[in-house]
């Protein structure tokens, strides 16, 4: 049995016995244990980054699939010399924002409610979330600061992929991803 080599992010590495190039080949040549093999090796980097956008463990999971979905209906179109993951990203992220688009605009709860009115759950709950650096940052944040930051450190993407996976420029990440670290240190201690 065959396994794939794995390298820093769990992505197959460069020119090693199954790439991801291989992989996509044999997906493409009719193999269907390859797709499996894809899914495999980035299903936690494609749920994880949902998980982050979308703060809801079932949304996440259900756009996950759809993106792993979407990816195979149109892996022709996949240019082969890129990594997988940047693209399997991009559509992760447009399967999200289609979500946000789609869903029934709600209430929020305000966080300054007394505790009396949150069960025990909830209130262990807003404990874990305020002591969580990523929550605060994303209260902080507009949505798009938070999402480049995200990708930046919490995907350890470079500037350069960060920037293809969203659709800006370079300089646009730079933008954002400094005004996001400006925005965190005036407001975290």
């Amino acid at each position: 049995m065959m396994t794939l080599p794995m390298a820093k992010g769990m992505e197959p590495i460069e020119g090693g016995p199954c790439s991801d190039a291989d992989t996509v080949r044999e997906v493409l040549g009719g193999d269907p244990d390859a797709f499996a093999r894809i899914v495999g090796v980035y299903h936690s980097r494609v749920f994880g980054f949902l998980k982050q956008m979308t703060r809801h463990r079932q949304d996440a999971e259900d756009l996950t699939q759809q993106t792993f979905l979407k990816a195979f209906e149109n892996l022709s179109r996949l240019d082969v010399s890129r990594p997988l993951i940047h693209w399997l990203l991009a559509i992760a992220r447009n399967n999200a924002l289609n979500h946000f688009r789609a869903a029934k605009p709600h209430e929020p709860v305000p966080d300054h409610l007394p505790a009396s009115e949150l069960s025990p759950a909830q209130s262990a709950e807003a404990r874990d979330a305020q002591a969580d650096l990523w929550e605060k940052a994303r209260a902080l944040l507009p949505a798009r600061q938070f999402e480049i930051l995200w990708l930046r450190y919490g995907e350890d993407l470079s500037v350069k992929e960060t920037a293809q996976v969203v659709g800006l420029t370079q300089t646009h990440v730079k933008i954002l991803v400094f005004r996001a670290r400006h925005t965190l240190l005036k407001a975290i201690p």
